[in-house]
């Protein structure tokens, strides 16, 4: 059995376009059998331990069936563990989605996310379905606001966003700086100042030594926000 003919990955914001790519992995496998497929979808922040054994690993013979997961990237430990565990089980008797809302890109930068089993396993070995985000024109203000909730994920999004866009791609280094300023000055020691001295780092190798602007802030933003990662 091959994981990647029975497990698929489908992340991205936009709705529409994730359901167009699950409509199509079925046709897909819909022409491959004659049997119809069943579908069972379910939502991360709902799925329970409880009943999961019967639910997964119990089908009628001859039946053909497909698990959802919905924003599978919030399925609860104990649930993750189970699926990790008896995965090859499962795929024998069903194909598996795991649908996120979360982008591709972001969720690879998720350090929790990454170090879990099943989603590595996800990212590994599942067939990845990346639909094209919703778009949207960023703003300062959007960035601003990740910073205040202290989202590193969404903060490093949203540079990458507005970098793309070229507008006043010149400028957005320096303000990003000028903000992380007065956030780091709120912090206390000593990782006040470290964080001070990166941004003194990263100020320079703006103004001096002529490193991407978007390579500096976005390393800049990972040791602030990641101090094991400085």
């Amino acid at each position: 059995m091959k994981v990647r003919e029975r497990l698929f990955l489908i992340s991205g914001g936009n709705f529409d376009q994730r359901q167009r790519t699950l409509s199509g992995i079925k046709k897909r496998l819909f022409k491959e059998k004659d049997s119809p497929l069943d579908t069972f979808t379910f939502y991360g922040k709902e799925v329970e331990l409880k009943g999961l054994n019967d639910k997964l690993l119990t089908a009628s013979f001859g039946q053909r069936r497909m698990i959802i997961f919905r924003n599978f990237h919030q399925l609860a430990s104990p649930v993750r563990k189970f699926i990790f565990k008896n995965i090859k089980r499962i795929l024998l008797a069903n194909y598996v989605v795991f649908d996120s809302d979360k982008e591709y890109y972001q969720l690879q930068r998720d350090k929790r996310f990454m170090s879990d089993s099943l989603f590595t396993l996800a990212i590994k070995q599942a067939a990845v379905y990346k639909v094209s985000p919703v778009k949207k024109d960023f703003s300062f203000q959007d960035l601003m606001s990740s910073l205040r909730k202290n989202d590193l994920n969404s903060s490093l999004y949203i540079i990458e966003s507005l970098f793309r866009s070229g507008s006043n791609a010149h400028m957005l280094g320096p303000q990003i700086i000028g903000v992380l300023v007065h956030k780091c000055s709120g912090f206390s020691n000593p990782r006040r100042e470290i964080c001070l001295e990166y941004l003194w780092e990263a100020d320079r190798a703006l103004k001096e030594k002529g490193v991407d602007s978007r390579l500096a802030i976005e390393t800049l933003l990972v040791k602030i926000f990641t101090p094991s990662a400085g």
